[in-house]
């Protein structure tokens, strides 16, 4: 009987070393495989950013060439007034969420467009916000852009309000149009 019972622990002992020895090399191949991905992961990031060097260096050329051979200086003024219109209206958006205490997670600006507002001919710039943070500061902030934002009108607000707080904090998706004056 006593051999028996040595003979178990043995297995035991045996089965227990296999076991250790067998996770032990699943570990290894897990540790060469995020190795292998950490490089691939670092290979990505450097060719993005020598892709995002290209295109700007694209652009930059591009918007140069433009400008040397625009002849005429209300092509130059339409063509530098255009980000110019973006960066004041995503400024102005900015602040106002930072008044109400939102986050903006996502804003895209649509090309400027001619339109007409009372019979007055004008341009608009379309514009589409996402915005996080509790309904009470949700609802401040839409009602603060119609009211802060003079030449802003909301065309569009849908509310997301998730059923737990464990689903994240509610969200608002607004249809913005700033309306800018064409001039003569």
């Amino acid at each position: 009987m006593r051999l028996n019972k040595k003979w178990i622990i043995y297995g035991v002992l045996i089965g227990l070393v296999a076991a250790l020895t067998t996770l032990g090399i699943v570990q290894a191949q897990q540790l060469g495989e995020k190795s292998s991905l950490t490089d691939e992961l670092d290979t990505a990031k450097q060719n993005l950013n020598m892709l995002e060097a290209e295109q700007s260096a694209f652009w930059q050329d591009e918007i140069d060439a433009q400008m040397g051979t625009e002849g005429s200086s209300g092509s130059a003024r339409l063509i530098l007034s255009q980000p110019i219109d973006s960066i004041i209206a995503n400024e102005s958006l900015f602040n106002i969420a930072a008044v109400s205490s939102v986050t903006l997670t996502s804003l895209v600006v649509s090309p400027l467009s001619d339109g007409a507002l009372a019979e007055l001919p004008c341009f608009y710039l379309p514009l589409n916000i996402t915005a996080e943070g509790n309904v009470t500061a949700l609802l401040d902030f839409i009602s603060r852009l119609n009211t802060d934002l003079t030449n802003g009108l909301v065309s569009l607000a849908t509310l997301s309000i998730p059923e737990t707080p464990a689903e994240g904090e509610s969200t608002a998706d607004i249809e913005l149009i700033i309306y800018l004056y064409q001039g003569e």
